[in-house]
């Protein structure tokens, strides 16, 4: 890095501090707070950028006039010939879907990280997600897109990104109850979140209703539940509240109550 940094002085390296969480989400963090750039770009030191990256993007935010572009991105295996091996045509759905809040979230349309180039003004009003190990890029861009959905897809597979071989099988093998914990963080957490952008909307009661919809006996950890509950307060959602408490003391009586947690996810 000494050698680009000392080649263009417009290159900077920041070293996280002992001080800032670990991990992916806080470097990108403590990264944005350092740039200075008008347009923000993340990329990862592993993957590639064609030769027209970054001219592509920055002349299409000028002349659409947009928040942020979307481009697309194509998998190469590692080796000395970069062979294509795929172009993710399932994240892709563009013709079919339009760009919204509601269909992001719900992942009828998605993309990946690198394929997003946006404005400042923008970027300075989202965060990723630090207490996130997994579904990070989800959180961040569901927020984003209830900021805005001005944006513009270029039909252009301006990234490679790098597939190792010993990455095509996953080396870990998670227990069940820590997917679990991890998928309900990533609810929690976005509920939370989009609460706060667009409260009392079917964005945020999607994933009010996807924590619902998570094994009951693991939802109703009462660490989990104390958590839905106190967000509810703190909004004052009465119905809400009611159904809730309705729910818990109906299953951990009888083992059911399907009609009270339907009303529960539909009430405002």
């Amino acid at each position: 890095m000494e050698f680009y940094c000392a080649k263009d002085s417009r290159i900077k390296f920041f070293l996280r501090p002992d001080n800032r969480r670990k991990g992916a989400n806080a470097c990108r963090n403590y990264g944005f707070e350092k740039s200075r750039g008008e347009y923000i770009q993340w990329f990862d030191s592993d993957d590639l950028m064609v030769s027209n990256f970054l001219d592509t993007k920055i002349r299409a935010l000028n002349e659409y006039n947009v928040d942020y572009i979307i481009s697309k991105t194509a998998n190469f295996l590692d080796s000395k010939f970069k062979k294509i091996i795929s172009k993710n045509e399932n994240y892709y759905t563009f013709l079919d879907y339009p760009i919204t809040a509601f269909n992001y979230i719900t992942q009828k349309v998605n993309w990946l990280t690198p394929d997003f180039m946006g404005c400042r003004e923008l970027c300075e009003k989202i965060k990723f997600h630090e207490s996130l190990n997994s579904a990070q890029e989800r959180n961040f861009f569901s927020k984003l897109t209830c900021y805005s959905v001005n944006v513009r897809v270029l039909n252009e597979y301006l990234t490679l990104r790098r597939i190792h071989k010993n990455s095509i099988q996953s080396k870990v093998n998670r227990q069940n109850n820590y997917r679990v914990k991890e998928r309900f963080n990533f609810l929690y957490f976005t509920w939370l979140d989009i609460s706060a952008i667009k409260p009392g909307t079917e964005e945020e009661f999607y994933f009010l209703v996807r924590l619902l919809e998570l094994d009951e006996r693991k939802i109703l950890f009462p660490e989990n539940s104390q958590k839905i509950f106190c967000l509810l307060l703190k909004q004052r959602r009465i119905k809400k509240l009611f159904y809730l408490i309705l729910y818990i003391y109906t299953y951990f009586l009888t083992g059911g109550g399907l009609i009270i947690r339907r009303r529960l996810k539909y009430c405002k």
